[in-house]
């Protein structure tokens, strides 16, 4: 495996852990819709929808979709370590926003919009990433003898994209601050078009030898009324009722386009299905949403749960397929079929039992929401589990590897556990919770479970990460030692301290002796 394809399966690893937590989130946002909830300041509901929401949209999916280019670059032979390093530093700092934006959202800082929800400060660190991948894009297309148009095209597109992102986000004169209450037909247009692109880049992709595309009418004329839309509302006056229309009816230009594209594109079996899918969800999704833009449909089923449903086809369907279709040559597990299938019998079960209770909310039909919903939380653990088709476990692990798993289960989900039930569990323990401070102890907890995990997966560091983990539990234990006796802290302090003293000495007793020779270099 080269250098490119090694940081490719790397990546994909890390982001579906987003992934996870993004449908792990969904699972518990629709408990909580049946009326089961935890009385935990970060368990509340709002904040959980946040979280699905978020990082459905801004984890692994742009993340993976990021990485388009680059694909293209590499299928056609070009080679650039320094453009890899920045393509590191990219994700790097992608990855440094997620957790930025999953701790404010797990302690409550949202901004009530629909969908970007996170705060929006937390865009610059976006930007600072965009930045690295210019330098990346940079460093590859320079190698170019003569440079592709579509090369020219995507590096504009970076250039501008975080200024673009400031303005449409900015809380004053952004168009998404101004489309929370809708209608917001010029941004399901840009929306979409930004979809077009790259359905052509990974059309070209999959595609064997040169794809000519045809028929550019369909995308130009939506593109050229998406810029009018934006600078108008932003700088002008907010678009009528009428014009929302005009702008949400051009984005039917976009079916003749892709049935050209796909027509004339010759692709290999597994993933021509697994694009097609995505083409068909973007389609089906296109035209549901247009039926929906008439008055008489959108204020009858305005923000129910049809709507919902709509939303899960969009992104758990049409987008997320575009991604495991520019990496099904890449990574081996999405060469199967029956993960696809597990997949799509839960994603449409959930779309299936959501429209229902859309028609039900709406008055159309009489039905039972409360069963609808259990069905959907149902449908949403099948989407969780089909998800482990793609890990493939090696189970023969030396004792040192056991050790390393024990301590990323305990402390890991220790730490995840307080994170998310801390302000349920201490008062019913008898314990003080400030709702600050804890904070930082319990996510210390989870580093070190990480630092167990990397200590896990790294056949070469394995002992180096073993022995901070070893460093690090004796001084913690040591500072609760401390605590304890001078009456700071109660009983669980003291049951810190032996936890963390064993297990920090257990490895000592054990692990110690026979790798000496490394420990020497490092104390």
């Amino acid at each position: 495996m080269d250098k490119f394809s090694s940081f490719i399966n790397q990546n994909f690893k890390i982001s579906l852990i987003f992934l996870f937590l993004g449908i792990f989130f969904g699972i518990v946002y629709s408990i909580n819709l049946l009326g089961f909830s935890i009385n935990s300041n970060t368990l509340l509901p709002s904040n959980v929808r946040s979280l699905h929401i978020s990082l459905m949209l801004y984890g692994f999916i742009p993340l993976m979709l990021s990485y388009l280019p680059f694909l293209l670059i590499n299928k056609d032979g070009i080679k650039s370590d320094k453009g890899l390093r920045y393509l590191g530093l990219y994700s790097i700092f992608w990855y440094i926003f997620l957790v930025f934006m999953i701790s404010s959202l797990v302690l409550g800082n949202t901004r009530d919009l629909a969908f970007y929800d996170f705060p929006y400060e937390l865009n610059f660190i976006l930007a600072v990433s965009g930045v690295f991948y210019a330098l990346a894009l940079y460093e590859y297309i320079k190698l170019y003898e003569v440079k592709p148009l579509w090369i020219k095209v995507s590096l504009a597109i970076v250039i501008i994209a975080p200024f673009c992102l400031l303005i449409l986000m900015n809380p004053i004169i952004g168009q998404v601050e101004s489309t929370i209450s809708g209608p917001h037909g010029d941004n399901t247009l840009g929306m979409s078009f930004a979809l077009i692109p790259i359905y052509y880049l990974i059309i070209k992709l999959l595609h064997k030898g040169n794809f000519n595309a045809r028929w550019h009418i369909f995308w130009i004329i939506p593109f050229v009324f998406y810029i009018l839309s934006v600078l108008y509302r932003s700088f002008v006056a907010s678009l009528t009722y009428e014009q929302e229309w005009f702008l949400q009816y051009l984005t039917f230009l976009y079916i003749p386009l892709l049935y050209r594209w796909f027509q004339d594109a010759h692709i290999s079996k597994t993933p021509k299905y697994v694009l097609l899918i995505s083409i068909l969800a973007f389609l089906f999704v296109d035209i549901e949403g247009n039926i929906l833009f008439i008055p008489e449909f959108r204020w009858l089923f305005h923000r129910n749960d049809l709507i919902v449903a709509h939303a899960h086809v969009a992104m758990g369907v049409s987008i997320l397929f575009m991604t495991f279709a520019i990496l099904s040559n890449h990574i081996n597990s999405l060469k199967d079929i029956k993960f696809y299938k597990y997949y799509l019998y839960g994603i449409l079960g959930i779309f299936l039992v959501l429209s229902i209770s859309g028609f039900v909310q709406a008055g159309v039909i009489k039905g039972d929401i409360e069963i609808l919903w259990s069905l959907r939380t149902l449908f949403g653990i099948v989407v969780f589990i089909s998800f482990f088709k793609l890990i493939k476990l090696d189970l023969k692990l030396n004792s040192l590897q056991k050790y390393n798993l024990l301590g990323a289960l305990s402390d890991g989900s220790t730490g995840i556990i307080l994170i998310f039930l801390g302000s349920y569990l201490y008062p019913l323990l008898g314990f003080k919770f400030s709702n600050s401070y804890e904070y930082i102890v319990f996510i210390f907890v989870f580093t070190t479970g990480i630092i167990h995990y990397f200590a896990f997966i790294s056949k070469k560091s394995q002992y180096e990460f073993t022995l901070l983990t070893a460093i690090i539990r004796i001084f913690v234990s040591s500072m609760f030692f401390a605590l304890y006796l001078n009456g700071s802290l109660s009983y669980e302090a003291l049951f810190i301290t032996v936890f963390d003293l064993s297990f920090s000495v257990l490895f000592f007793i054990i692990f110690y002796k026979k790798e000496f020779s490394c420990f020497q270099k490092l104390l």
